[in-house]
């Protein structure tokens, strides 16, 4: 693990310079980008929240301390008026007829302090255990939450890779075309010298040229939309320019074609895991719930010094312990139906969990057929574009050879760009919908991690 960090810090200071360090495999974007990425930051905080969450569930089953202590200074003392027993108790001869029937006595001494501690221990709540497991429940759901937001933004992130790489290998394309009218161009100017070639020739040429160079400019801006969001992506600053490896389409090809078909295991899947942790997180729901009815057993025990006195000395100065151990048990009687409601609230809860399961396997098994037979259907259609694209060259060449000798018109030569260019663009869109397909298939098979390993 000590080796893998400094690996990835590493390639957090490569890919900032990458521009002239190296190119980056996808491999290394999405190492990268697992590492920095906002969203999976984000999780691993929240799994830090559901480990300090379980701390504080295990603390509540510790036993519960605490100290008080005080003083005070009773500069005004209670009084309280009473019948003025003292004169009827007097004999007949010295009692004083005139006396109060009530008298008032002031009751406390000047000073009072008190120290103390008590120590409460929860015996039996099984509330308090059933959220240590739910505790741990949300640890595990965590856990999972993080997989699954990695996923996605391997998934992401990859789709964003393949495009960039898509993208600049058809600039290279729009380039080659623009080159070979401009070699034509040249051609038409040189025979317009010699008067063998119409102005309106050269216009041609210059009308086709000037709608390459838009089309190339539309992909340019795309290209530039998709460098964007990988940084984004990636977390990395904007003001950073990674550079990705150029594509190499037969070897783009081999991959899609070599590529394993993952047979459909439901377990493996993030989003299947997830629904499972959430029923297990209703049943405890359901027990806490059903809990609710049994008793509470509490064991406390007080210890505290009490002092008093009108000084803190001498013969009115008096001061006493105070201690107390009590075994207190609660046990709810009669709620007003309320818990009996949750309790069947929790049942219907985990009930409708089982619909959402066979809803969720009936649609992750459609996804998996779908992308696997998007897959397949993608790669006749890369293999039938390329074999297309290459008659599409043939074509060009053999024309472009025959208008250099006089055989073939300028409008068959135009007519064999256009068809070549077209036959390009189809080429990459294939390419794009086969990798778009092949990731589809990973992540609907639960292995999309597994294109980290592609370097």
């Amino acid at each position: 693990m000590k080796f893998e960090g400094i690996r990835l810090l590493l390639l957090g200071l490569v890919i900032p310079a990458a521009a002239t360090a190296q190119e980056l495999s996808l491999g290394q974007c999405l190492e990268y980008a697992v590492e920095h990425n906002r969203s999976i930051q984000k999780d691993r905080l929240g799994i830090e929240t559901a480990v300090l969450a379980k701390k504080e569930v295990v603390g509540s089953l510790l036993p519960q301390i605490s100290a008080s202590a005080g003083i005070t200074d009773n500069f005004q003392k209670t009084t309280f008026a009473m019948p003025n027993f003292v004169n009827s108790m007097m004999p007949a001869a010295m009692q004083d007829p005139n006396a109060p029937k009530y008298m008032t006595v002031s009751m406390g001494m000047d000073y009072s302090a008190n120290w103390g501690a008590s120590v409460a221990q929860q015996i039996v709540n099984f509330s308090i255990f059933n959220a240590l497991a739910i505790a741990d429940e949300s640890k595990k759901m965590a856990d999972l939450g993080l997989q699954m937001t990695t996923d996605d933004v391997i998934a992401q992130t990859a789709q964003i890779y393949y495009a960039i790489q898509v993208l600049e290998y058809a600039l290279d394309q729009f380039d080659f075309s623009i080159g070979l009218l401009d070699k034509t161009l040249g051609v038409v100017n040189a025979n317009m010298e010699n008067g063998l070639m119409r102005e309106v020739d050269a216009g041609r040429i210059k009308v086709s040229r000037t709608n390459l160079e838009t089309e190339r400019a539309s992909m340019a801006q795309a290209l530039d939309v998709q460098k964007k969001l990988l940084k984004l992506q990636m977390g990395q600053e904007s003001d950073s320019d990674p550079v990705i490896c150029k594509l190499e389409s037969d070897d783009m090809e081999n991959m899609l074609m070599l590529a394993s078909r993952p047979d459909f295991r439901i377990e493996s899947i993030p989003a299947y895991r997830m629904l499972k942790e959430q029923q297990n997180m209703l049943g405890l729901q359901h027990k806490q719930a059903v809990y609710a009815f049994l008793p509470v057993v509490n064991l406390v025990g007080n210890y505290s010094m009490n002092y008093m006195g009108d000084d803190f000395k001498g013969e009115t100065f008096y001061h006493f312990p105070v201690s107390m151990l009590s075994l207190n048990l609660k046990m709810p009687l009669f709620t007003g139906f309320s818990n009996s409601s949750k309790v069947r609230k929790a049942k219907l809860e985990i009930e409708k969990s089982h619909h959402d399961e066979a809803a969720m396997t009936q649609s992750l098994e459609m996804n998996w057929a779908n992308a696997s037979g998007q897959l397949e259907q993608q790669m006749r259609a890369v293999s039938a574009q390329r074999e297309n694209k290459e008659l599409a060259q043939k074509v060009f060449d053999v024309t472009q050879v025959n208008f250099d000798e006089g055989i073939s018109s300028l409008s068959d030569l135009l007519n064999a760009q256009s068809q070549l260019v077209q036959s390009q663009m189809n080429y990459v869109n294939a390419l794009s919908g086969g990798v778009k397909a092949y990731i589809d298939l990973k992540k609907a098979s639960g292995t999309i991690n597994e294109l980290i390993d592609n370097k």
